[in-house]
């Protein structure tokens, strides 16, 4: 069963996030969130439990991404597969940019 938490990141500019990190059964790290995460909750409740979640990364040492491995599935991704399309290349990938007829 693969469990998670919270940890601070240091970034490469000197600010500190935090991230989700993904353990193997043996303790040690596969993985982590791309983007820092922030607190949230359904109900004030869940939002204090999470807060309190954050906090405990607080307590643990500090990572950097480098602390991260980097799997094979990662280096096999090509850079061109990260690029974002506009609005209208995404309708005419779709096949929904056609002209709309009117009487």
């Amino acid at each position: 069963m693969m469990n998670w938490n919270y940890r601070v990141f240091s970034e490469e500019n000197g600010d500190y996030v935090i991230r989700e990190v993904f353990y193997a059964e043996d303790g040690s790290i596969i993985s982590c969130t791309a983007n820092a995460v922030e607190p949230c909750g359904r109900s004030l409740e869940e939002l204090a439990k999470d807060i309190k979640s954050f906090q405990q990364a607080l307590t643990l040492p500090v990572l950097t991404l480098g602390d991260i491995p980097i799997t094979e599935a990662k280096q096999k991704i090509p850079q061109e597969s990260n690029k974002n399309i506009d609005h209208e290349q995404l309708l005419a990938k779709l096949g929904l940019n056609h002209p709309s007829h009117t009487s």
